[in-house]
């Protein structure tokens, strides 16, 4: 048997297709659309071939790639833009064999793959693609897969962002190639894939995912039956518009009047041939996203030594914030009730709000200190006791006897009965109580509604047994304060807890909170339980989780300032009733990560934008370990 070298063999296989070499550079026809951006479309190979080596030449690097119709005679999409950047490979036009070969070479060499497009059957389609020397170390890429979802299988634990994909094959017998980098800086993404099995419904789930602020398509990726998986992402490229089914006709139209709006293609995918061939584009104000910038406000002003005391706070919070994407975040100490340090941070684009101190976060569970103060207040004012029944103080009978003997106490405590682990949270299940009621789903469900819901199930355990953390119970603490006191629980905070402190309810709907300068993100999506006969998905801070905020005012719905809460829980017990003890409490919902703790004579809380990062140990080193050690590091003055 005779074995041929790799250099031979590549030399054999790449006669059937084309390559092209471009070196690192630095440069700051048909389908021409700037002096910085060329895009072309309907091209056949050979014409790609011929604008690859003379882009490339010019400076030029690929930013879209799309190949599509038949694989004997298929034509490319491509956008070019001038710019700086290492160096890079391309192919086109080559069978399975040929793309392999090439793919592992220049992978020895160090080289990424950045984008990767197929047309035609399996075992006889067409490929192209890019790999550039890029500074990835984990890269996964897959062709031939029989859906999507099992490139799940191959990253396994890696977090990874989709970079390229592509369905090729025929709609009996679909094919995937799927490109993933690995998610450096925690990037938020999502992708939407959209299979003849199970084709997406692409209107409602673009509404859905651009509903969130700042987020918009990265790429909406065409099939050749049409069928459209876009990708979303939260980077900023200005202002942006996209467009989906074109003809030929129909894009150079749009391109042009886009760019007379100074927007320009970042992204154009094509699918089909001669009367069917169809086109989905992008259009935005650059061709790259925006950099994140590092911000910090506020003071120091409690240490012995400031300036120390502030570069070491300042540094371990931008390590936390870089690494983990975290765009908006606020710190303070407060040494009996007075502020020694109030700093907020900002890592993030320009067209986001740089957080100063007083800017009020989503609290999540953290919002539980007042209600917990509420109740103090009423048991100090002789207006109820600890040890209360809570549903004879209601008026309800519930259905499980055990339930008679609830008290205050026991819902303050944890241990009224209610495990969420096995029961569900009530907290988030306002859209199947709300299909639960006569109405049958015509009306959201109000906390009462939820209330009345619960009293006709049985406890999950007796009264007392053991310790079960439970919203629920937080939010019926906030309804015994207005039963108990004939007003509304927001209303008795204003007048006798907040002590002039800037607390305010977190709104559920997206539409009041067009403006907010902190953004409360998360990429997740649920069905709106404020409208529970819409089958439109809206974001996870906004309905989406389950939760209708105004109804949960006493467990997770509140909104403040890192300093507002240092100061607050210098006075009030941060876990229990009563006042000042050495405790913390960690709130945790959708858009929202919130820690407040009381040590010694020090009071401090942590405000993050968001609850999603690279993992729960990064979480859990920045609370239990950088922030204590800077305490234990820095000495207060006096």
């Amino acid at each position: 048997m005779h074995s041929r070298s790799l250099p031979r063999l590549l030399t054999s296989l790449l006669s059937l297709c084309s390559t092209v070499t471009a070196l690192p550079n630095s440069y700051g026809s048909n389908n021409t659309t700037s002096s910085h951006v060329e895009a072309y479309y309907s091209v056949d190979g050979a014409a790609h071939a011929v604008k690859s080596k003379t882009l490339t030449a010019d400076g030029y690097r690929i930013a879209s790639l799309s190949l599509y119709g038949p694989a004997d005679n298929a034509n490319y999409a491509a956008i070019w833009v001038q710019e700086q950047g290492p160096s890079f490979e391309i192919i086109h036009d080559a069978d399975e064999a040929a793309y392999n070969a090439w793919l592992a070479t220049w992978k020895a060499k160090g080289y990424v793959s950045t984008h990767v497009s197929a047309t035609g059957p399996a075992g006889s389609a067409t490929f192209a693609g890019v790999m550039e020397k890029i500074n990835v170390t984990n890269w996964v890429q897959a062709c031939d897969l029989r859906d999507p979802w099992s490139m799940f299988n191959l990253t396994g634990s890696l977090p990874v962002v989709v970079k390229g994909f592509r369905m090729y094959g025929t709609s009996d017998d679909p094919r995937y190639c799927i490109l993933s980098h690995e998610n450096i800086g925690n990037e938020q993404t999502t992708i939407q894939y959209s299979t003849p099995a199970f084709p997406i419904d692409f209107e409602a789930t673009f509404k859905a995912e651009t509903t969130r602020r700042f987020w918009r398509p990265a790429k909406l990726f065409l099939s050749e039956n049409q069928l459209i998986t876009p990708s979303f992402v939260d980077t900023s490229v200005g202002e942006w518009s996209h467009a989906v089914d074109l003809t030929h006709s129909e894009l150079k139209d749009k391109i042009e009047a886009e760019e007379s709006k100074g927007l320009y293609p970042i992204d154009i995918q094509g699918g089909g041939s001669n009367s069917n061939e169809r086109f989905t584009a992008i259009f935005a104000e650059l061709t790259t996203p925006k950099p994140r910038r590092w911000n910090v406000r506020g003071d120091i002003t409690g240490f012995e030594n400031n300036p120390a005391a502030g570069e070491n706070v300042d540094s371990f919070m931008r390590n936390f914030m870089e690494k983990n994407g975290v765009r908006q975040a606020q710190l303070a100490v407060a040494v009996k009730g007075e502020t020694i340090a109030e700093r907020s941070y900002t890592w993030a684009e320009d067209d986001r709000a740089i957080v100063e101190p007083d800017d009020r976060f989503l609290l999540a569970s953290v919002s539980k200190v007042f209600v917990h103060a509420a109740i103090d207040w009423l048991a100090n004012h002789s207006m109820l006791n600890f040890s209360t029944p809570v549903y004879d103080l209601l008026g309800y009978k519930p259905i499980d006897s055990r339930a008679d003997g609830i008290t205050i106490q026991h819902l303050l405590d944890h241990k009224a009965g209610y495990d969420r682990a096995m029961s569900g949270d009530p907290g988030f299940m306002f859209r199947q109580i709300a299909y639960s009621l006569p109405t049958n789903g015509t009306r959201a469900a109000t906390l009462r509604d939820v209330i009345e819901y619960m009293v006709a199930r049985s406890l999950d355990f007796t009264p007392g047994d053991y310790e079960a953390y439970s919203n629920y119970g937080s939010m019926l603490l906030s309804y015994v304060v207005t039963n108990v006191t004939g007003v509304p629980y927001l209303e008795f905070l204003e007048k006798n807890i907040f002590e002039g402190l800037d607390v305010k309810l977190y709104e559920t709907a997206a539409s009041e909170h067009t403006s907010d300068r902190i953004v409360q993100e998360s990429k997740n999506m649920g069905q709106d339980a404020a409208h529970p006969q819409s089958k439109h998905l809206v974001p996870e801070p906004h309905g989406g989780d389950g939760a209708i905020k105004e109804e949960c005012a006493g467990t997770f719905s509140l909104s403040a300032s890192a300093s507002s809460l240092a100061k607050f829980i210098g006075s009030h017990a941060v876990w229990g009733t009563g006042g000042r003890v050495s405790s913390n409490r960690d709130g945790s919902l959708a858009g929202a990560r919130v820690f407040v703790a009381s040590s010694d004579t020090v009071d401090w809380a942590l405000t993050l934008n968001t609850r999603e990062y690279v993992s729960e140990n990064e979480f859990s080193d920045l609370v239990w370990g950088y922030i204590p050690n800077f305490l234990g590091e820095n000495s207060i003055a006096g």
